[in-house]
């Protein structure tokens, strides 16, 4: 039994390091990761949804991520908001995020709640967009909080780009 506990050891890191390299690059050139609105610094990951393995924990238990991991062309969001204040993460707003491709135009905008998850132990909001072909997309984020009137915005310019 020690002998294949040993070999899965061995392994599995191997079979991991073997299959992000079939995977094709993905490169987000010149993304500005961090935004600040008058009260909020917003921090934004992209992630692409078939490096996703395993689902992150939601807040809300009982859901499953955002519906599922996404299908191909998808890319995991993920923003962490902290209060410019006190330096403090906001635990408790509700995120919505809007994803054009297009800046003048907006065809094709998807705007999705990003949904409350633990990642690392820490409070942050996500969700899956298509973001299927390589081009300039725009990504706002309005955030709500409790006892606090209307919302406040941040804007990414993301370069995404497949190779």
């Amino acid at each position: 039994m020690n002998s294949d506990r040993k070999t899965t050891r061995i392994l599995l890191p191997l079979l991991m390091l073997a299959g992000l390299s079939l995977a094709k690059p993905v490169l987000a050139s010149d993304i500005d990761t961090h935004q600040d609105s008058e009260s909020y610094r917003v921090y934004l990951g992209v992630v692409p949804a078939s490096l996703l393995k395993k689902q992150p924990q939601l807040v809300d238990g009982d859901k499953s991520l955002h519906g599922g991991i996404g299908k191909r062309g998808s890319q995991h969001l993920m923003v962490a908001i902290f209060r410019k204040s006190d330096n403090s993460r906001v635990k408790d707003a509700t995120v919505i995020a809007e994803v054009a491709p297009d800046k003048l135009l907006k065809r094709d905008k998807q705007i999705r709640p990003m949904e409350k998850m633990v990642t690392s132990g820490a409070v942050t909001y996500g969700n899956f967009f298509r973001i299927p072909n390589s081009g300039d997309y725009e990504i706002k984020v309005d955030i709500y909080e409790p006892n606090r009137s209307g919302a406040e915005s941040v804007t990414f310019e993301y370069e995404f780009r497949i190779e």
